[in-house]
């Protein structure tokens, strides 16, 4: 379960409890310093505790920084504050090096986790430089009378295992920090599993409806093909049905006509009407026109057009079925038949022509 976020105004919960200890082992560092000073009437333990109360002002001062949320500004004082105290011990009391060389180590254990990479790689050779500071302070400088061992043992003691368990506690936190990010790392990690299999479940489930759709289509798109091309056939039929052409004779054709004749149809029974005079070798084309109900202007050209195409493959057309209205309508708006054989009935058409085309052959 991951652990709640807190709000920024906060601060870094761990880092205040790192103050929090480290402000009561400074203060008890402060009474052990003062009440071994007046048993001892030693200048440096007094010293000692108030430099450690300036060190529990700084601790204090870090406490507010990390409740207003500048953990950064915390951590510098409060690291900067353990340098100053730790090289104080090593200047006033030589004789407790062991104390103050924890100094550093405190520094980069509670650095560690909230300093940037570049800025605690500087904290690393800072508390170093540190380390060897202390370290030469303890040994060559001896500002005050020295003190005996004994007499130090107990407060040494006691400052040791304070600084022990503060080392202590800043690595438990770092542990149970690291711990914390890599179960959050696990969880996030199982989450990232969990969402990959649905995706791909949904990858999966998006294809096969995909490949089903793709199926579907192809299937729509052969019916829809294999139905245009009936539709062509059933209009091609339509066409042949609608402009019949009869061969009489091998030299005759007959196409009767039935219905109104409009652009689409004239322009069909010019093309089958071309077509099967020169299949034939037709001489003669007769056109019945009996059954058209209207013969208007258009009509008559329509039908002009295809005499004069005929001509021109070598076959006469004969018009049959001009009835009286449709005379009088062709005449009123100008079309001249002056060429045109006309009949009246298709025996008419046949008893004219057949002799004719029979003397033309014998």
């Amino acid at each position: 379960m991951a652990l709640p976020i807190k709000p920024p105004s906060q601060g870094s919960q761990p880092l205040r409890q790192f103050l929090i200890w480290a402000a009561v082992a400074t203060s008890i560092a402060i009474v052990i310093f003062i009440v071994t000073g007046a048993m001892l009437s030693l200048i440096q333990l007094f010293l000692l505790a108030a430099g450690g109360v300036v060190f529990l002002a700084a601790q204090l001062l870090a406490m507010w920084f990390n409740r207003q949320a500048k953990i950064l500004t915390a951590v510098t004082i409060m690291c900067g504050a353990i340098a100053a105290y730790a090289l104080l011990i090593t200047i006033v009391t030589p004789e407790m090096l062991v104390v103050p060389i924890f100094g550093p180590l405190i520094m980069v254990a509670l650095a560690q986790p909230y300093l940037p990479r570049r800025a605690l790689r500087m904290m690393n050779v800072a508390a170093l430089a540190l380390a060897v500071i202390i370290v030469v302070l303890g040994t060559y400088l001896h500002l005050f009378p020295p003190i005996e061992i004994e007499l130090l043992g107990l407060p040494t003691i006691l400052v040791v295992t304070l600084v022990v368990a503060i080392i202590l506690l800043l690595l438990w936190q770092n542990y149970v920090r690291l711990e914390t990010a890599i179960q959050q790392s696990e969880q996030a990690n199982a989450e990232l599993r969990q969402i990959r299999q649905g995706l791909e479940q949904q990858v999966a489930q998006r294809t096969n409806d995909l490949r089903q759709m793709i199926n579907k289509l192809e299937a729509q798109f052969y019916e829809q093909s294999r139905m245009r091309a009936a539709l062509e056939q059933q209009r091609e039929a339509i066409r042949s049905l609608s402009v019949p052409i009869l061969p009489v004779t091998e030299h005759i054709l007959v196409m009767p006509l039935i219905g109104e004749l409009d652009r689409q149809r004239l322009d069909d029974l010019n093309q089958r009407a071309l077509a099967a005079i020169e299949q034939w070798r037709a001489q003669m084309l007769l056109v019945d026109i009996t059954g058209v109900p209207v013969v208007d202007e258009a009509v008559a050209k329509g039908l002009i057009t295809v005499v004069q195409a005929a001509r021109l493959l070598g076959a006469q057309v004969c018009l049959i079925g001009i009835r009286p209205e449709v005379a009088q309508a062709l005449v009123a708006v100008g079309i001249d038949l002056q060429g045109i054989q006309t009949f009246v009935t298709l025996q008419d058409a046949l008893a004219r022509t057949l002799p004719r085309t029979q003397a033309k052959r014998g």
